[in-house]
């Protein structure tokens, strides 16, 4: 293993969890900063807010983002099979993120020989029980070393918020109207994530629809990006109401169960 050159990888997603990991490394871990290497696995299918805030990044950081894209689009994976991405079929995340991940680690090693690769992710120690990376066979195992700082270091969904505001890079704008990054059509939106696409981005919406009324299941069934109805049915009038109607009253529920600093103290 000594032999072997070491590359230092921090795979940044665009939200904020692997955002504040580049910015605590590069406090608290300069040595390997000044190696590190930020990669992108870039799907064609994030929101333009994403892109801004990776462009954001190499500024304040000073250091250029590697983007990876894959061999085939998702345009291109579609259309070939008219097969929509599911819960239960998530090929989205192996096309477009897992093989351009490990294309990128055996086009390096083709380049500079046998290596070892320390990947540095962002999981937080308050949500530990989350899934990183996983190397299964020997080989993997062999090139992957997954590092968490903030599981080790502690690091919690408060502490990463006061990274990002100690630094002057705040939050990526979508949060503002969404809850998580990721690829505009996820299926794991809520219905007033479609919502708000539709009214920030709906030329994306509009794609979104395409694909639904286009796509199949692997039954032949219509499929649904949304439990709630179709993409074409939700932007109706009475249905835009009904779902930020219910989703503010969600939120008022949830204010309720959670006491706020101030009650506590």
């Amino acid at each position: 293993m000594e032999n072997k050159k070491t590359y230092h990888i921090l795979s940044l997603s665009g939200g904020k969890d692997s955002t504040a990991l580049a910015f605590f490394m590069r406090e608290n871990m300069p040595e390997i900063f000044e190696k590190l290497e930020l990669v992108f696995y870039d799907t064609g299918c994030d929101l333009p807010e994403t892109y801004d805030y990776l462009n954001k990044i190499e500024v304040f950081l000073n250091k250029e983002i590697t983007k990876v894209k894959p061999e085939k689009s998702f345009d291109h994976i579609f259309h070939t099979s008219f097969l929509i991405p599911a819960p239960h079929r998530r090929y989205c995340t192996i096309e477009l993120k897992v093989k351009p991940s490990w294309q990128f680690i055996y086009k390096r090693i083709k380049n500079t020989g046998e290596g070892i690769f320390n990947f540095y992710i962002g999981i937080r120690a308050d949500e530990a029980w989350r899934k990183g990376i996983s190397p299964k066979t020997d080989k993997e195992k062999e090139l992957i070393n997954p590092k968490y700082p903030f599981v080790e270091q502690n690091i919690t969904k408060q502490d990463v918020e006061k990274i990002l505001t100690d630094n002057g890079i705040f939050y990526p704008d979508y949060y503002k109207w969404r809850e998580r990054n990721g690829c505009y059509f996820c299926f794991y939106q809520k219905p007033i994530d479609w919502i708000n696409l539709y009214e920030h981005h709906p030329d994306l919406y509009k794609k979104a629809m395409y694909y639904e009324e286009t796509g199949r299941t692997s039954y032949g069934k219509i499929f649904r990006w949304c439990n709630y109805g179709t993409l074409r049915e939700m932007i109706k009038k009475e249905n835009i109401e009904k779902i930020k109607n219910l989703s503010a009253l969600k939120s008022k529920q949830q204010d309720r169960k959670t006491p706020k600093l101030i009650d506590l103290i």
